[in-house]
Formats: structure tokens, sequence, C-alpha cells
């Protein structure tokens, strides 16, 4: 039979997996013991690196730049999470739909973020540690009227249309 084993601090969340798993054998994940198993599904983002079959929960904002290993989201179905222990155990990495997406998403920023001037990246950051453009104006010595000539340029590069939006969308990043 199938093993697999569960790490998450959430008894809910433990619970919900063993009662869709209910075909497989289910067993609470201990680092200590030395238990076979022949899939992990886990939430600590250190157990990343072991060996077994693995399908991390994750939320979007969590969602890791480097992928080998299956993902699924706290909003998987029943039917999400079957297909993604069925696929991972057959070798195959599975991430879910809405995953995918938010990995999409996060990809297209970055690129935008490649396309920024280093001014414009150091502008960026300023916004998103909350700054203000009178203290970035007299941190760098130009004028504030250079700093919103600037930040013009940077929000359409960005495609937003303030401040907000900029934090929103790229304080994650």
């Amino acid at each position: 039979m199938t093993r697999i084993a569960i790490e998450t601090n959430c008894e809910i969340i433990k619970r919900g997996l063993q009662n869709i798993l209910k075909d497989y054998e289910v067993l609470d994940f201990y680092e200590l013991t030395r238990e076979d198993f022949d899939l992990l599904i886990f939430e600590d983002k250190n157990l990343e690196n072991r060996r077994e079959e693995k399908i991390r929960i994750v939320e979007d904002r969590d969602l890791p730049l480097n992928i080998d290993y299956s993902l699924l989201s706290l909003k998987s179905s029943e039917e999400e999470i079957l297909e993604a222990v069925d696929k991972t155990l057959r070798g195959h990495v599975y991430i879910e739909e809405s995953l995918k997406e938010a990995k999409r998403n996060r990809n297209k920023k970055f690129d935008k973020i490649k396309t920024l001037t280093r001014r414009e990246k150091y502008l960026l950051e300023e916004i998103i540690a909350g700054k203000t453009n009178k203290d970035i104006s007299k941190e760098i010595y130009i004028s504030e009227k250079t700093i919103k000539n600037n930040l013009t340029v940077l929000y359409k590069k960005l495609e937003v249309s303030g401040r907000r939006e900029v934090i929103k969308n790229y304080s994650e990043i």
C-alpha cells in the first residue's frame, strides 16, 4: 500500500487530508523517526530539500521561485488533491491551476522589473519601504519634481496608476 506522510501544524488541514486520502496509508510526519513513506505532503519550507516525492501546500504569496515538486493551495478541491497525489506518485510535478496563474503573474512582474533602470529600481524599493517623495529627494539630492517625473515613468513601465498599486502588486517581490 502507498504510504503518505503529512506535515502540517494545522489539525484541520491534517484531518481533512487524512479523510480525502482514506484509500492510502496516511502517517503523521515526524522528522526524527525513520519511517519509510512514498509521498510527503508538507507546509514547512525547510522540508523542500527532502528526497521523497513531495507536495507542498502554499499560499499564492509564498510560491517558491524554483519549483521541482508538486504544489497545492489551501483552496484545493478534493479532486485536485487526489490528482496531485496520483501525478506526483507517478513522478510528475503537479501545480494547481490557481498557483499556475499566480506564477505567471509573478513572472510578468519580474519581467517588468528587469526593464527598469537602476534609479527606477531604487525608487521602487523606496516606495515599497513607505518613503515619501520628499524623503527620497533628500536621500539622493535631487528635487521632488524630478522624483515625481521619474515616478511617472516608473508607473507607466509597471502599468500601475500610483503608489498604492505599486505596493499592492510589487511588495511581495
